[in-house]
C-alpha cells in the first residue's frame, strides 16, 4: 500500500488536530498550536477594536452632554434675563421654581453621560465576550480576569 505526498501531508494534518482536540479535552493546551495562535491574535484584534468603538462612543456623548448643557444654560439666560428685566425680586415659589429647571438640566446632562458609559461598557463587554468566543472556537485559552483563575493560582480548596 502506497501513499503520495498529498496523503501524507493530509494524514499530518489530521494527526495534528487530533492532538490539538485532545489537549483541549485533557486541558493541558498552552495555546502554542498555530490555530490557537491565530484565534488569539484575532481576538486581541477585537477587543483593540472594541475599545476604539467604546472610545467614540464616550467622545460622541461628552459632545452631546456639552451641546445640552449649552443650549440649557442659554434657555436659563433669557429667562432670567426676563426676570431680571421685570426688576421683581426672586424669592419664594419663583425661586423654587428657578432652582429646580436648573437641577432637571443638570440631571438631563447626567443621564446622557451615564447612559453613554453604559453603552461604552456594553460595546466593550461585547467585543471581550465575542474575542473569547473565537479564542474558545479557535484551539485557545479564552483571556479571563484573575479572580476566575483562582483555583488556577493557588490551587483546588481541599
Amino acid at each position: 500500500m502506497g501513499m503520495d505526498q498529498g496523503s501524507i501531508g493530509v494524514l499530518q494534518q489530521g494527526i495534528g488536530l487530533v492532538g490539538d482536540f485532545m489537549s483541549l479535552a485533557n486541558g493541558t493546551d498552552d495555546g502554542s498550536s498555530a490555530y490557537a495562535n491565530e484565534a488569539n491574535e484575532q481576538g486581541r484584534m477585537m477587543e483593540i477594536d472594541a475599545r476604539g468603538n467604546a472610545l467614540d462612543i464616550q467622545r460622541q456623548t461628552e459632545r452631546d452632554a456639552k451641546n445640552v448643557r449649552s443650549t440649557q444654560e442659554g434657555a436659563r439666560a433669557k429667562r432670567n434675563t426676563g426676570w431680571g428685566k421685570s426688576n421683581l425680586a426672586m424669592s419664594g415659589s419663583k425661586k423654587l421654581v428657578k432652582e429646580s429647571s436648573r437641577i432637571k438640566d443638570h440631571q438631563t446632562e447626567e443621564d446622557i453621560l451615564f447612559e453613554g458609559q453604559m453603552d461604552a461598557d456594553e460595546m466593550l463587554s461585547e467585543g471581550r465576550h465575542k474575542a473569547n468566543m473565537l479564542r474558545i472556537s479557535g484551539g485557545a485559552t479564552p483571556v479571563r480576569s484573575t479572580l476566575s483563575l483562582g483555583s488556577r493560582i493557588y490551587g483546588p480548596r481541599r
